[in-house]
């Protein structure tokens, strides 16, 4: 998902406000919200919202222009698909999986066959589904490293 303008200019404009320099910020975004720019494909509402939130705790609570711990109940509001698409997403890439790849897994005979056509439109449970099986992926790829077997 594209942010908007308006989030676009948000996330350099609020840190700014707060005094985080360019370097920090490029680390929360990462950290906090799973994206590195605001044209990163992987920028989502979910992660402009945990970010803002993130901002909104550094600022004591409020941010100018909204209400006493808007961001941070817009935080807790989102649905539980976006962040696990978001989860999904962060550590797939972190496994070295590309989006197609991750796409044609998730629609492949191994999980929904055909169910969905991919993360974007995954519902819960098959995100979920997916999480675990980038999790078993990580376990058996670290056990093998550690036994010193090769692939």
């Amino acid at each position: 998902m594209e942010l908007s303008r308006k989030q676009k200019a948000m996330l350099h404009i609020v840190p700014s406000a707060l005094g985080i320099d360019e370097a920090q910020r490029v680390i929360i975004q990462a950290n906090v919200g799973g994206f590195t720019s605001a044209a990163d494909p992987l920028a989502s509402r979910e992660g402009f919202v945990a970010v803002m939130a993130f901002y909104e705790d550094r600022a004591g609570g409020r941010l100018d222009g909204y209400s006493p711990g808007y961001w941070k109940q817009a935080d807790r509001d989102a649905t539980p698909a976006d962040r696990l698409r978001w989860r999904v997403r962060r550590d797939a890439e972190a496994l070295g999986l590309p989006a197609a790849q991750l796409d044609a897994f998730i629609a492949g005979p191994h999980m929904s066959n055909g169910g969905c056509t991919g993360v974007g439109d995954a519902s819960a449970y098959w995100l979920g589904r997916t999480l675990e099986a980038i999790k078993a992926i990580d376990r058996r790829a670290r056990a093998g490293e550690l036994s010193g077997e090769t692939a």
